[in-house]
């Protein structure tokens, strides 16, 4: 496969993963209210989900590189559409747990794949793609949450909605395991391989006592935490906080995500004339500002202007700091980018417990400051980063 159909596949994989994420947390309300789950309980669930998933990346990540990139994608690939499937029928908690961990954690493995596949294509190609890609997802995540919406508002099951958006996860499956993935490993004395491979196992553990990686790695989790926090309850607030209906609610998710998207695929722009660190103090001062407004008000266009300022704060973080990580240390931008996705999803471990057992005690308006305050964290971080000269981005 040339470099350009491998970045329709890549815009492929990361469009499909955006489109059921997109779904899932539209319809995630729907579920927990059938199931008669209050946000601790929910928590708990998506704190199990959450520790599966970043289980999964420490310790199967590195497949992707034994024997071979496809065969791993095509096995995450049928995993996590067993779990998409798993919610769908799930009818008791303990089915919805068990559906929880296996789509969490399949969903970690295939973040990882698509990501990893993105390093060897920026290398493939010369070009910084990386910020197109996640607007993909992005974008993809509205149009999931704008479908989602819109059928159980037109009074389809939600059970349906789920399976529906295995259709466009088996063509992408399809296509991955007809078509064999360049590799772009194993060039002049072996820099460019992915952590996980014998020849680099022991310094990629080292990296993590780097300490200009932590820090970036830090800024990811944060940036993650605010990503996430938004995508699980985000919905439950518009619509069992505020009591607004599917479609309205479903549509303050997708201005979330596509502020992302717009957010995204300006990133590389604002990168390049601002450079990494001072876009990245931006980003944190949109996320503490946006979820401010939207917490502080009951009205549905503020709370989703809000949502617009967050999508657009959180939008450049994961790339740009991918980028960071790799420029870091350039001979092995694969190991580092493996460090900052698995600090980052260990952020994941916190959030839903945290925001969950606060919502609990003193309501889920004022647990989701937690974005806020992540935002604010963000930006102070930010202003530890090393200055950066920037390298041009694809047009």
């Amino acid at each position: 496969m040339g470099v350009g159909g491998l970045l329709a596949l890549e815009l492929s994989a990361f469009g499909v993963f955006g489109l059921a994420v997109g779904c899932y947390t539209v319809l995630l309300a729907d579920l927990s209210r059938t199931l008669g789950l209050s946000p601790g309980p929910l928590g708990v669930a998506l704190f199990l989900g959450a520790t599966a998933s970043v289980a999964g990346v420490a310790t199967l990540g590195w497949a992707f590189d034994r024997p071979s990139g496809r065969s791993y994608l095509t096995l995450v690939f049928c995993c996590w559409g067993t779990g998409i499937a798993g919610l769908a029928f799930a009818g008791s908690y303990p089915s919805f747990v068990a559906a929880q961990i296996l789509f969490s954690a399949a969903g970690g493995l295939y973040d990882v794949g698509i990501n990893a596949v993105a390093v060897d294509l920026e290398r493939l190609s010369g070009r910084r793609l990386m910020s197109y890609l996640h607007a993909a997802y992005s974008g993809g995540a509205v149009a999931g949450a704008v479908v989602a919406g819109a059928l159980v508002s037109a009074g389809a099951d939600y059970r349906l909605v789920y399976l529906s958006f295995l259709v466009p996860l088996a063509g992408l499956t399809g296509a991955v395991a007809l078509f064999r993935l360049p590799e772009a490993r194993g060039q002049g004395d072996g820099a460019f391989l992915r952590s996980g491979t014998t020849e680099d196992s022991g310094g990629r553990w080292g990296l993590y006592s780097s300490a200009p990686l932590l820090l970036v790695g830090a800024v990811f989790a944060l940036g993650g935490l605010a990503e996430g926090e938004m995508e699980s309850w985000g919905g439950i607030y518009l619509r069992d906080s505020l009591g607004l209906g599917a479609l309205v609610g479903g549509s303050g998710v997708a201005a979330f995500y596509a502020a992302m998207t717009v957010g995204r695929l300006g990133a590389g722009w604002a990168a390049a004339h601002a450079g990494n660190r001072r876009t990245l103090i931006a980003a944190g001062l949109l996320v503490a500002l946006g979820m401010t407004l939207a917490l502080a008000t009951g009205l549905p266009a503020l709370a989703v202007g809000g949502f617009l300022l967050v999508g657009l704060g959180v939008a450049g973080v994961a790339p740009l700091t991918y980028s960071a990580a790799g420029d870091l240390v350039p001979e092995r931008a694969g190991a580092a980018v493996s460090v900052v996705t698995t600090l980052g999803y260990g952020t994941f471990l916190l959030g839903p417990t945290l925001v969950g057992g606060l919502a609990e005690l003193v309501g889920l308006r004022i647990a989701l400051g937690v974005i806020a305050v992540a935002g604010l964290a963000s930006c102070a971080l930010s202003y530890g980063l090393k200055e950066d000269r920037e390298k041009p981005v694809a047009s």
